[in-house]
Parts: C-alpha cells; structure tokens; sequence
C-alpha cells in the first residue's frame, strides 16, 4: 500500500487528502447535530485545504523517486525535491585551465581544491571555481571523467562518464535527494551526485563507477603534484561563496535532522566502501589519531590525515604483495585556531607536507598523494581508494547504520 501510494502523482495524493480531511469533518459534524449544513461543507473544505497546504509545505507530495542505497538490496522511495527560489545559472563550458604559476596568481596556499589524478594527468578544481558550476565534464587522456562539488552535502565525487556503454555528459541540477544534486543527462536521466545512482529516466538504476578524488589545500596539492592543471577562478567569485553555509548548523537546503546521532549533522567524514562493507571516518577523530589501519571488507587500508592541509586520504596498504604498516616520520601539526575558516582554509603559507614511513622497509610516503619519495620502495605509489568527503546527516543518510570512526561515545572513552 506505502508503494502505490509513493507512486501516485502528487496532485492525485493531495486531492486524495484534501477528499479524506474533508469527509471526517462532515462524519464529526454529522455525529454532533445528526445533520450536515452548508456552514459545515464550507468549514469541511477550509479544513481539507489547510491540511493540504501543511502537508505541501512539509514537502509530503513531493514527487518521489525509486532508489536503493548502497549495500541495501530492498528499495526506497524518497523525495525528489526541487531547489527554492530562482534557478541560478553558472559559467558556461568548457572551463578555462591554467598552470601552476598562473594558479598562484589566483589562489592562495590554504584556498581548498578538488585534486584528480587519473590516468597519468592531474588537475585541481578550486572550491571556488567548481562552487558554482557544480560539475566539469572532462576527458582524462581519452577518458570521458565528470567531477562534481555538492557544497550543501560538503561531497566531491569524479565518475566515469559512461552509462550503458555510453559516453554522458552531466549538467547542473534542480532537483535534490537526500539533499544532495540530481545531475540530468542530455536524456533526462537524473544521477544522485552523492552515490551516483540514476533515479529517473532511462538509464534510472544505473550506477556510475566512481574514480578517486583528494580535498585539499592548493598547497598540498601543488607540493605532489607539481605539473598539475588549475581551474581558472577567473570570471567567478574569488572565495568559496559557502563558507557562512560550512559554518551554521543547518542541514541542507532542505533541511534534513540527522537520524544518526552518533556525531553532529554537520561533522565532516571520510566514507569508503569496500566490498560491500562501508565505513566512516570522522575528521575530528582523525586530528587525534590520524593513523588508521585496519581490514576493510578483508582488504588491508590505512587512512591518513594530515593536519596541517585537512586533507584525509586512504589506501589500500599492500604494495608488491607485502602489507604494509605505517607511522609518523615528520611533524604532523595541528593548526592554530586563528589559521583556520570555516572550510578549513586559513592563512598557513609554510607548508610542509607531513611525511610517513613504512615499519618494514622504512620507506619515506607522502601521506596526501601515496607516493613513496625515499628508500626501498622509492617510486612505488599506494593506491588510492574511493574516499568520499562528506557530511554526516547525508552519509548517514545515504549510508545508514555504516560503522563509523569516532563516534560521541569513543571521544567520551578517551
């Protein structure tokens, strides 16, 4: 019965209410004075109306869309709901890219981008820049990529543009899940940015494959991957225009309470999902121990935050067949209250990268990039695993009841 209703046009389901609110009103009346008068139907209809409009304005008839969460085999239906106010239109494509040198003339070291790396070519998508145009479709030697930014779920995610053994390309949204961006294709079909699920059209059900992606400073970026190419900020704002939106406690656009209270709505994670086996990773817990290593879905990975950049990366920790252990080489700092915004950026211009090594061969790794720069293992590089940035009333959405790391309780046990 939930099903068909949840498949019912909403003008049917609110028709279907407003028909219900009014006949329980006569039902009452009735039972009081053993007849119904016009004053009644009139005050029947006022009733049904104003219980559609409450319900409307709760969002109870929006229009709902079939999907099933990662790791879940039953699906849901959720609301498909469309974004407040007046469309805003962002610059057009294809973006402008410019070198390292010209990027320090528009960004600053601690400025936060989205770095790729894939197949042999790197780019960086300042916040700033990416911020309002929401998605660059993008080919990486060949490769059809898009990279997408939700900075109301605080979620950058890089996709394969293939569905269906066709290449896509990805525009901006109007409709949101979960609060986070239904991206339509040239077909109409409508990709949930957060998980990369079709929810409507013809490819709906499909699942783009995800490519990694690192949240970072320019800095840090910069430092491992020198020969990087930059989004242009040019012709945009100069700054992330959703920094008062990091920093207030509001849960999306359409605001969503966490229905995991393990941590704040707005806590920031680093979720992976392995194997069918998810799991996230709150930053804050990673600031005190920023080494983590574990079996993940039976697969060895270890999880680093470097402090100094707020970037969390993960890895799978074999290399050549050995399972690697790791710890701290180099100073690891935290930063200065003063030195930080609400996104994490500040004003630190001496930035040093924070150095691993490797228990058994004593090996010198870049903890952001994977890259082995000394010793035995030099030039070895520790594959990145699909890290997704977010915030936890959406991961928790998206992924409920996933074990996380750094829970209210554990801080409570330290």
């Amino acid at each position: 019965m939930k099903i068909y209703w949840n498949t019912l046009p909403p003008r049917i389901r609110a028709f279907l209410v407003f028909l219900l609110g009014f006949a329980l009103m006569q039902v009452v009346f009735f039972a009081m004075d053993g007849s119904i008068k016009q004053v009644d139907i009139l005050f029947g209809v006022y009733v049904g109306g104003f219980i559609v409009y409450f319900l409307a304005r709760w969002g109870f008839f929006s229009i709902r869309v079939q999907m099933v969460l990662p790791n879940q085999e039953l699906p849901i239906y959720e609301k498909f709901r469309k974004n407040p106010g007046k469309r805003r239109f962002g610059p057009g494509e294809p973006a402008e890219f410019i070198d390292v040198k010209e990027a320090d003339d528009e960004l600053l070291p601690d400025d936060r981008v989205i770095g790729v790396n894939f197949n042999g070519e790197a780019a960086a998508y300042p916040l700033a820049a990416i911020g309002v145009r929401e998605i660059s479709n993008e080919e990486y030697d060949d490769t059809p990529v898009v990279i997408t930014w939700s900075p109301v779920t605080y979620s950058a995610r890089a996709f394969l543009a293939k569905a269906n053994n066709q290449a896509i390309n990805l525009g901006r949204h109007t409709h949101s899940v979960f609060n986070s961006p239904a991206m339509p294709d040239e077909n109409g079909s409508m990709f949930v940015q957060f998980i990369g699920q079709a929810v409507s059209g013809e490819l709906a059900g499909w699942t783009l494959e995800q490519i990694p992606v690192t949240t970072t400073t320019w800095a840090a970026w910069k430092e491992a991957h020198p020969n990087t190419e930059v989004m242009s900020t040019d012709g945009g704002p100069e700054a992330d225009i959703f920094e008062n939106y990091y920093a207030n406690d509001r849960n999306g656009v359409h605001s969503l309470k966490p229905i995991d209270k393990r941590l704040h709505g707005k806590e920031v994670v680093l979720g992976l999902d392995i194997k069918n086996h998810a799991k996230a990773y709150s930053y804050t817990a990673l600031i005190d121990e920023p080494i983590q290593e574990e079996d993940l879905g039976r697969t060895p990975i270890v999880v680093l935050l470097e402090r100094s950049s707020s970037t969390a990366s993960a890895f799978l920790r074999t290399v050549n067949g050995t399972t690697l252990n790791f710890r701290g080489k180099s100073k690891n700092p935290q930063r200065r209250a003063e030195e930080t915004t609400a996104s994490g950026e500040g004003e630190r211009s001496d930035y040093e990268p924070w150095l691993v090594e490797d228990i058994q061969t004593g090996s010198t790794w870049r903890a952001v990039s994977g890259e082995c720069i000394e010793g035995e293992l030099k030039g070895s590089q520790l594959e990145m695993l699909n890290g997704m940035t977010g915030f936890w009333y959406a991961w928790s959405r998206f992924y409920p009841q996933a074990e996380l790391f750094g829970e209210f309780s554990d801080a409570a046990e330290q």
